[in-house]
């Protein structure tokens, strides 16, 4: 299986990706991780200045592994590459962020409940 491991430019040539992709070998050891940040897809890319030779990597893989910004967003190339992937079919998972925490507590997650309706 190959899994396309998307992430922001800023974190290109960082100790988090690099965290990143132990993390990928670990929970995924007999799989290939395709990392964008190859010298390859960067020559293709320079030739063409277009997202086509990210989406073809895309498209080669069975799961896309994507890495938000610590605040959640999702920068422009890294949503361009998981809508290539769910229109392709390819299931696409998130790498959480632990610098901005979702969980809520009580009183957020009451509050949460009467604003959806349900208390």
């Amino acid at each position: 299986m190959k899994i396309y491991y998307a992430h922001p430019l800023y974190i290109y040539n960082t100790p988090q990706e690099q965290r990143d992709m132990d993390l990928l070998n670990t929970v995924f050891p007999s799989h290939t991780i395709i990392n964008p940040n190859n010298p390859e897809a960067d020559a293709l890319y320079k030739e063409t200045w277009s997202m086509d030779v990210f989406f073809e990597l895309v498209r080669d893989c069975d799961l896309l592994v994507f890495r938000a910004t610590p605040s959640g967003q999702i920068t422009a190339g890294v949503a361009a590459e998981i809508r290539e992937a769910i229109n392709c079919g390819i299931s696409v998972l998130e790498i959480p962020s632990m610098v901005n925490s979702r969980s809520m507590n009580v009183e957020q997650t009451r509050e949460y409940l009467k604003e959806i309706g349900q208390r």
